[in-house]
């Protein structure tokens, strides 16, 4: 990893990379195989939980890349006087990834979400871009003592990457504790992916998610459980991130 790249926002080391640099990164650590690898992206929320969560800060912290996912990590790098080089966010990356995958001959386990949510994303996969990327998938309504065969049906799929969408901070954190034992070359926390490959919920249109604001699509869609994120949680960030830049500053 090339740390001129890096850029550490609120003591998270951010990968300051464009898409396809990211998905080159992705690919390298499914290669490597020495040790399951752990990658990341982070929005604004993800920064602010990291504010409160010591355990989930010390995971990114320790994570093999984080990708800058929003228009919040954008107006963050601004602050800091950084070019974010690109908006790295899953949803954009999936199709491009499993592509990736598809020209590299390597496999996807997803894990994650709502009974059913899962299998479609792995329909969607099979018609939009080819058969047998998804080798396997798995919902995330599962107990601490189903995951043995969890680690089993993961083993047998031959998977070489898992994407894990369980929301932040608890796909991170399962992820983390089981990494000795994940039988894949390299994990992602994805957050609501698979909601939107599944059709479960409907993307921004594009002009919205150019100008930056795909969240105020989120917030009209599900306002009730996203008005914390975004309205409390955007105030939040934007002082947490210009009282660092002060603090920097004057150092």
């Amino acid at each position: 990893m090339n740390k001129k790249t890096r850029f550490n926002l609120l003591d998270i080391p951010i990968d300051n990379v464009t898409m396809d640099q990211a998905l080159d990164m992705i690919i390298d650590s499914i290669k490597d195989r020495e040790k399951t690898s752990e990658l990341n992206f982070v929005n604004a929320h993800c920064i602010n939980v990291s504010c409160t969560d010591a355990e989930y800060k010390q995971i990114l912290q320790g994570s093999d890349a984080i990708f800058a996912d929003g228009s919040g990590i954008r107006m963050a790098g601004e602050i800091f006087d950084v070019k974010i080089a690109d908006n790295v966010n899953g949803t954009d990356m999936f199709p491009l990834l499993c592509r990736r995958c598809k020209d590299e001959g390597l496999k996807i386990f997803l894990l994650g979400a709502s009974p059913g949510t899962a299998s479609r994303v792995q329909t969607w996969v099979h018609t939009e871009i080819a058969p047998d990327i998804i080798s396997g998938v798995h919902d995330g309504f599962f107990t601490l003592d189903d995951t043995p065969v969890l680690l089993t049906e993961m083993k047998e799929s031959e998977a070489d990457l898992l994407l894990v969408a369980m929301g932040v901070p608890r796909q991170e954190k399962w992820i983390h504790q089981n990494l000795n034992e994940l039988p894949v070359a390299t994990a992602m926390g994805v957050g609501g992916l698979f909601d939107f490959f599944s059709g479960n919920i409907k993307r921004a249109p594009m002009w919205m998610r150019k100008l930056g604001i795909e969240w105020v699509w989120r917030l009209l869609k599900e306002p009730r459980r996203m008005w914390k994120r975004y309205i409390v949680g955007n105030i939040v960030f934007t002082h947490r991130v210009k009282k660092a830049a002060k603090k920097s500053k004057r150092q």
